[in-house]
C-alpha cells in the first residue's frame, strides 16, 4: 500500500517528529569521558614495617614506570604514616631505582605523577599532611584527596578547608586546597557517585552549585575500585556503560564526565600490578578511538575552569543507563550524499522509531542519533522495546520516511544489531531507495514531512531560494548549508518521479 496523505487525527504526533528531526543534536565531536587513576596510602597500614614499605615500594615503581609509558594520568594521594616511611626509609641503595631520589620526588618530577594529602584527621590534618609533602621535597597539588562530605571529623569539615587551615601537628603551616575530589562517608557505606564538576555551597546543600565559592569539587563517578577479589572485565564494563551511554545518546554529549579507577596502595602484590596493566592495556582501544582520555584531578580543574567555562555539570551513577538495546545504522539522504569520495556533506541528526509488524504498526521505541559524514553509520540506543520482530522506520529532516524490509527485522534486547539501508534497494520496504554511486540512499525533498515529494516541497525551497537563505534548513537538500537551484533540482526530479512513502 502507497500512502501520501495524512489523517487529521495524526496532525499533533506529525508537527512533535518534525519539530524533533529540525533541532539537530549538540556536536559532531563527541567529549571524551575524563578518567583519572587514582590509589590511597591509607592511615591503618603498617608502613612502619619496612618489609610492608618496600614490597609497595617497588610495585609502585613498577607501575609509574608502565603508567608513563602508556600516558595514563595518576593521582597518588597519601595520608601521613606513607609519608614518614617515605621520609625513613628512602636512603642508600633504596633510592637506586627512583634516581637517586625519594620516591614522592620521584614521582612528581621523573614520572609526571600527581601527588595530593589524604587525611583521616585522626591525628594530622590535611594542612599536616600537605606539609609532610614539602618535607619530601615537592609542592603537593592543592587537592583534598578523599574527605567526608556530610561529617564532622575532630571539629573540622571540609567546609574549613573553603579558606585554608592551620596545621594541627604543625601549627605554624597553613594550607588552602583548590579542589575537592571524591567525597565519602564514614565506612564508605553511602559514599556520593557523581560524574561531573561543580562548587558545593556546603555540606547540607552539597549538591548545590554556588559560584561564589572558592572549593570546586571533582566528580569521582561510579565506584569503580580494583581490588584483589575485583575482576577487572568488571572495572572496564563500569568504564564501558559510561562510554556507551555518551554514544548512544542517553545522557548529554555535553556533559562534563570525570571518571576515575582506584586501588589501595596497601593491597599492591604482583596481581594487582598485573590488574592495572590489564585495565590500561584493554581501555586503551577508548583512548585510540578518542571516547576517553586520562586526565588528572588538576587536569580537569583547569579544563573546567577554561574551555568549559565553569559550568556546573553532575549526572549521578544511579541516572546512568546500563540496560538497553543497541542499533548499529547505515543511511545515506540522496542529496547529502557525494559519491565520488563515499561520504556525506555533514553530519545530521536521524530519528529511528521501532514498529509493530501488524497493523496499526504502533510505535513501540524510539531513538534519535547522528550520522557520521565519513562511515555512514549512526548510534542508535532503545530502552523499552521487548525482544520481537520490529519495522524499522527511518526518518531525517528532508528526506522521504523510509521503512524497513518486508518481514521486520529480529530485535534481541540488551544486544547490539546492525542495519544497512545503503547495501540494497531490498533493504527498504517496497525497494524505496535510489542507487547513488555504489550506495542506496533515501529519496530528499520531503521538507514537509507529508509522506510525498511534491509541489509543496518544492515551494518551501523555491522561497528559501528567492531570498537568498543559508544555515541549517530543511530546504537544503544536499547539505551544503545554502539553498539553491542544486536543491530544487533534487526535489523536482523526485517530484516527477511520484517518490511517496511506501509502507505496509
Amino acid at each position: 500500500m502507497k500512502i501520501n496523505t495524512t489523517p487529521l487525527r495524526n496532525l499533533f504526533p506529525f508537527f512533535i517528529i518534525l519539530y524533533f528531526l529540525n533541532t539537530p543534536l549538540h556536536s559532531e565531536t563527541v567529549k571524551p569521558v575524563s578518567l583519572t587513576f587514582v590509589t590511597h596510602n591509607e592511615e591503618n597500614e603498617n608502613y612502619t614495617n619496612f618489609n610492608y614499605y618496600i614490597l609497595r615500594r617497588n610495585i609502585i615503581v613498577q607501575l609509574a614506570e608502565y603508567v608513563q609509558l602508556k600516558g595514563v594520568k595518576w593521582d597518588f594521594q597519601s595520608d601521613w604514616k606513607f609519608l614518614v616511611a617515605v621520609k625513613n626509609f628512602d636512603t642508600g641503595s633504596v633510592i637506586i631505582n627512583t634516581n637517586g631520589k625519594n620516591l614522592i620526588k620521584w614521582l612528581v618530577e621523573d614520572k609526571g605523577i600527581s601527588c595530593d594529602p589524604h587525611a583521616h584527621e585522626s591525628q594530622y590534618n590535611y594542612a599536616d599532611v600537605a606539609y609532610l609533602h614539602t618535607q619530601l621535597g615537592i609542592t603537593p597539588a592543592k587537592i583534598v584527596g578523599g574527605f567526608l562530605y556530610d561529617t564532622i571529623v575532630g571539629g573540622n569539615n571540609w567546609e574549613n578547608l573553603e579558606t585554608g587551615i592551620y596545621g594541627r601537628v604543625y601549627t605554624s603551616f597553613f594550607w588552602k586546597p583548590d579542589i575537592l575530589w571524591g567525597g565519602g562517608t564514614q565506612n564508605h557505606l553511602d559514599d556520593p557517585q557523581n560524574y561531573g564538576i561543580w562548587k558545593p555551597k556546603d555540606m547540607a546543600n552539597f549538591y548545590v552549585h554556588d559560584s561564589s565559592k572558592h572549593l570546586t569539587l571533582i566528580g569521582n563517578g561510579c565506584t569503580n575500585k580494583i581490588f584483589d577479589t575485583t575482576s577487572v572485565t568488571t572495572a572496564l564494563n563500569r568504564v564501558k556503560f559510561l562510554v556507551d551511554a555518551i554514544k548512544y545518546n542517553l545522557i548529554p554529549d555535553s556533559g562534563y564526565y570525570t571518571s576515575t579507577v582506584f586501588m589501595s596502595v596497601g593491597q599492591f602484590g604482583t596481581s594487582q600490578l598485573n590488574k592495572m596493566k590489564q585495565f590500561i592495556d584493554s581501555v586503551g582501544v577508548y583512548v585510540s578511538q578518542g571516547r576517553i582520555q586520562w586526565k588528572s584531578i588538576k587536569d580537569n580543574y583547569d579544563y573546567w575552569n577554561t574551555s568549559y567555562g565553569k559550568n556546573p555539570f553532575r549526572l549521578q551513577c544511579s541516572d546512568l543507563p546500563t540496560q538497553f538495546s543497541k542499533l548499529e545504522m547505515t543511511a545515506a539522504p540522496q542529496g547529502f550524499y557525494k559519491e565520488s569520495v563515499n561520504r556525506l556533506n555533514m553530519n545530521d541528526t536521524f530519528r529511528i522509531c521501532l514498529r509493530n509488524i501488524s497493523s496499526p504498526y504502533n510505535i513501540v521505541d524510539s531513538s534519535k542519533a547522528l550520522i557520521d559524514s565519513t562511515s555512514l553509520t549512526g548510534y542508535f540506543a532503545f530502552k523499552n522495546a521487548p525482544s520481537g520482530t520490529y519495522y524499522i522506520s527511518l526518518k531525517h529532516r528532508n528526506s522521504i520516511e523510509t521503512w524497513s524490509k518486508s518481514g521486520g527485522i529480529a530485535f534481541t534486547v540488551n544486544s547490539l544489531m546492525n542495519y544497512d539501508f545503503t547495501s540494497s534497494s531490498s533493504q527498504a520496504y517496497g525497494n524505496n531507495l535510489i542507487l547513488k554511486g555504489m550506495k542506496y540512499c533515501t529519496y530528499s525533498g520531503d521538507t514537509d514531512q507529508d509522506g510525498t515529494i511534491d509541489a509543496s516541497d518544492i515551494s518551501i525551497i523555491d522561497n528559501d531560494v528567492i531570498r537568498a537563505l543559508s544555515g541549517y534548513l530543511i530546504s537544503d537538500l544536499n547539505g551544503d548549508f545554502i539553498t539553491d537551484a542544486d536543491d530544487m533540482s533534487i526535489a523536482e526530479n523526485n517530484s516527477l518521479n511520484n517518490i511517496i512513502k511506501i509502507i505496509p
